[in-house]
C-alpha cells in the first residue's frame, strides 16, 4: 500500500478495521474463499454478507448472490476460522484481522459494464464460481474508496437512531481525515537513544482495530481541529474555591507550585490563598469550564506551563508531561471527542487512583524487579451532585517512572508502529530498532518478551483478583542500552483496571471501598478475565505476534500457552477459561456493538476466537483432508495398540 496515495491508504486503514470488527464481533457473518489461483501475495478472499443474511441459520445450505455480498477483501493468509463444519469449500470466519486484508475492498452494483481486463476481478469470479456462489445474475465488481459510505450502506437496513448513525459517520470522517494526515507526514522512528517522549509521540496509525482509530473533534464539530498542534498543548490555570473541589494526597501543594512557575515564567507574580486552589486545566476545556462552572477564575492565557502530549491508542493527548516538573505526568479532562468517546474524567477514577495507589498497589503481587506501577499520588474533582458535569474539571496526577542507570523506556504502543519516514515500508518499529532481521531473532524477541511480560502481569490477576488493563499504551517496556535486551514492563493508567473485591480483600488483608457503582469493582471473579485477554492477548500480544511474523505459524500462540501456562496454576479458574485445549472462545470487547449502543462504560462482550489456544491448519484440497482423516486414524489405533501393549512406551 505504500505507492498508494496517502489518502487512499487512509480509507483503507478506517475501511478494514470496520469491516474487522463487523465480522469478528459477529455483526456480520464471513466466508473464507481461497483462491482456485492463489497468488504469492492473495491466499483468499474475504466474504462479507449483507445485514439481511443476520439471521440465517447458515448449516442450512443455499446460494449466494451478489445482493447477498456486502464487501470482497482479499487476504494475504487464511483467518481465523469458526470450528464449523465447512460449507461446500467457504468456512465462516471467526476472527479477521486488518493486518490480514490487502487493499483495495470491493462491492457489487447493479451494473453490468465489468472491466474485463481487471485480472482481480477475473480471479474473484473464477474463486466464486462454483457452489455455494451464484454470482454471475447481475452486477459488477466495485472499488469501494470511502469509508462514509461504507458505514451508510451498512445502516440502511439496521436499527440504529438516526443521531447516532451521524455521528459515527462524523467519527469515521475525522478518523479518515486524520490518518491521511499522519500518511503525508509521517514521523521518524526513535532509536534506543531516543527519549521516551519521542517514542510516545510517533505514532503513525494508533489502535489496531478500532474504526474510529484517529478520529479527533471538538464538540461543535469545528475543522480547525485539524490544525491544531495536539502534541504541544498548553497547560492553563483555574482558580477554585477550595470548598467546591474533593482533593486526594499532594494535590495543592503541586498545583501550586506549578501555577507559581507558570507566573514567574510570564513575569507575573501569584496570590497563594487557601481559601482557593489552582486547577490545571487542558487549553481546549476552557471553553467547557467557564461554560459550565460559574464560581471559578481562568487566569490570564499567558499564565501557562508547556506540555507534551503522550502517546494514547483511544485517550489520545488526554495525558501531557511537562518539563518544567519531569516527575509527575498530568491526566487532564479534555473536551473533545477521541476515536468515539468524550475524553473526560470521572470522579470514580479521581477518587479511585490516589486511595488505590496507597493502600493496595504495595500490597500487591508484583515483582518489582520486572514490573513497576506508576501511582497516581494526588487528584481533584469539581464537587457536585451531577457526575456528568464534574468529569468535565478533573485532574489526576501521576508519578513518572524515573529510568534507572543504563536504561530505556519505550512506550509498547510505539514498538506496534509501521510507516516511519525512516523505516523501510513493511518494517515495523520494533524489527526496525531491534535488527530482528531473521525468523529465528524475532522468535528470541518474542519469546522473552511474553514470558516477562506474563510473569509481570499475571500474579496479580491471579492472587489477587486485579485485572490490568494491558494494551499496549498502558504498557512501557524497560530495555538495557547497551545490549537493547528487555528488563521489565511499567504498567500506568489505574482507571481501566477490573477488581473482584472479594479476592483482593482476601488476599492483602484490605477492605478497600470502592464509590458505590464504580465499573472497576466486579461481581464475580469471572468478570475480571474479558478485560485482560482483551487488552493483552487480542490488542498486544496478537498485534507483536502478527509483526513479528508468528502469528499465522502459530509460533506467537505456543510461546503465549507456555508462558501463562507456567504463571497460572491448573486448579484456578481461568486455566478452564483460557488455557484448557477445548476453550475455543472467549468473551473479548465489542468496540462497534458498544458504539452502536452509544455505550462508552457500559463494556459490550462477546465471544471472540480464544487465540491463546489459536494452532493454524495447512490449506489442503478434498483429497488431501480424505487422506489425512484416513492417516489420523490409522494412528490413533496404532496408538492404542500400544498403549495397550506395552504401556504407552
Amino acid at each position: 500500500m505504500s505507492s498508494e496515495p496517502p489518502r487512499d491508504r487512509a480509507s483503507f486503514a478506517v475501511m478494514s478495521r470496520l469491516i474487522s470488527c463487523l465480522v469478528t464481533e459477529q455483526i456480520l457473518r464471513a466466508f473464507y474463499v481461497p483462491m482456485k489461483k492463489p497468488t504469492h501475495e492473495v491466499a483468499g478472499l474475504l466474504v462479507v454478507l449483507s445485514t439481511h443474511t443476520i439471521s440465517e441459520d447458515f448449516k442450512v445450505s443455499r446460494t449466494f448472490h451478489t445482493r447477498d455480498i456486502f464487501v470482497i477483501v482479499q487476504l494475504n493468509h487464511k483467518p481465523v476460522l469458526k470450528d464449523v463444519q465447512i460449507h461446500r469449500g467457504s468456512q465462516l470466519v471467526g476472527l479477521v484481522d486488518p493486518m490480514d486484508m490487502i487493499s483495495p475492498i470491493y462491492e457489487f452494483q447493479d451494473d453490468r459494464n465489468v472491466n474485463d481486463n481487471d485480472i482481480f476481478v477475473e480471479s474473484v469470479l473464477e474463486s466464486l464460481s462454483s457452489p455455494p456462489w451464484d454470482i454471475e445474475t447481475c452486477g459488477s465488481l466495485y472499488l469501494v474508496s470511502d469509508p462514509v459510505a461504507l458505514w451508510k450502506k451498512f445502516v440502511e437496513t439496521v436499527i440504529i437512531a438516526d443521531e447516532l448513525r451521524d455521528i459515527i459517520a462524523l467519527e469515521l470522517q475525522s478518523s479518515l481525515d486524520w490518518q491521511t494526515i499522519s500518511y503525508e507526514n509521517p514521523p521518524l522512528c526513535p532509536s534506543l537513544q531516543s527519549a521516551s517522549i519521542d517514542w510516545e509521540q510517533s505514532l503513525v496509525a494508533g489502535h489496531p482495530t478500532h474504526p474510529m482509530h484517529r478520529a479527533r473533534m471538538f464538540l461543535n464539530n469545528d475543522e480547525s481541529s485539524l490544525e491544531y498542534d495536539w502534541y504541544h498543548p498548553h497547560v492553563r490555570f483555574v482558580r477554585v474555591p477550595a470548598r467546591s473541589l474533593d482533593v486526594l494526597g499532594q494535590f495543592r501543594d503541586i498545583s501550586n507550585a506549578m501555577v507559581t512557575k507558570a507566573a514567574t515564567k510570564a513575569g507575573r507574580s501569584i496570590l497563594i490563598d487557601n481559601d482557593y486552589i489552582y486547577m490545571p486545566v487542558h487549553e481546549l476545556q476552557i471553553i467547557n469550564i467557564t461554560s459550565k462552572f460559574k464560581d471559578v477564575d481562568v487566569l490570564d492565557e499567558d499564565i501557562f506551563l508547556p506540555a507534551l502530549a503522550q502517546s494514547s491508542i483511544r485517550r489520545t493527548n488526554r495525558t501531557v508531561v511537562i518539563p518544567d516538573f519531569p516527575a509527575i505526568a498530568l491526566k487532564l479532562a479534555v473536551g473533545v471527542k477521541i476515536s468515539s468517546s468524550l475524553r473526560t474524567i470521572s470522579h470514580f477514577t479521581a477518587n479511585f487512583g490516589p486511595r488505590f495507589s496507597e493502600e493496595i498497589v504495595p500490597k500487591l503481587a508484583v515483582n518489582p524487579a520486572i514490573l513497576a506501577v506508576e501511582l497516581e499520588s494526588s487528584s481533584a474533582v469539581y464537587r457536585c451532585d451531577d457526575p456528568e458535569l464534574s468529569k468535565h474539571f478533573t485532574a489526576v496526577i501521576r508519578d513518572e517512572y524515573k529510568p534507572r542507570e543504563g536504561e530505556t523506556v519505550i512506550v509498547c504502543a510505539a514498538l506496534l508502529e509501521a510507516g516511519h519516514a525512516n523505516v523501510p515500508t513493511g518494517i515495523s518499529a520494533v524489527q526496525h530498532t531491534f535488527q530482528l532481521d531473521t525468523e529465528e531473532k524475532r522468535a528470541s524477541f518474542l519469546d522473552r518478551y511474553i514470558r516477562i511480560a506474563c510473569e509481570a502481569l499475571l500474579p496479580a490477576l491471579v492472587k489477587n483478583g486485579v485485572a490490568f488493563e494491558a494494551h499496549a499504551q498502558n504498557i512501557l517496556a524497560r530495555f538495557d542500552l547497551e545490549t537493547g535486551q528487555l528488563q521489565g514492563f511499567i504498567f500506568r493508567d489505574l482507571g481501566g483496571l477490573r477488581i473482584h473485591p472479594e479476592t483482593l480483600r482476601n488476599s492483602t488483608g484490605v477492605d478497600f471501598q470502592f464509590l458505590p457503582g464504580h465499573c472497576v469493582a466486579t461481581k464475580s471473579l469471572e468478570e475480571i478475565y474479558p478485560k485482560f485477554y482483551h487488552t493483552f492477548v487480542h490488542n498486544h500480544i496478537q498485534r507483536l505476534s502478527r509483526l513479528l511474523g508468528l502469528h499465522h505459524n502459530g509460533r506467537g500462540y505456543e510461546m503465549l500457552r507456555k508462558h501463562m501456562g507456567s504463571v497460572i496454576p491448573e486448579n484456578h479458574p481461568v486455566w478452564k477459561v483460557w488455557m484448557d485445549p477445548t476453550s475455543t472462545t472467549v468473551d473479548s470487547k465489542c468496540l462497534m456493538r458498544m458504539r452502536m449502543r452509544d455505550s462508552y462504560r457500559d463494556m459490550v462482550y462477546s465471544p471472540y476466537p480464544n487465540m491463546i489456544q489459536y494452532r493454524p491448519t495447512p490449506e489442503v484440497s478434498t483429497a488431501d483432508k480424505s487422506y489425512w482423516s484416513i492417516t489420523k486414524l490409522l494412528v490413533d489405533y496404532m496408538s492404542f495398540i500400544r498403549a495397550s501393549l506395552f504401556g504407552g512406551k
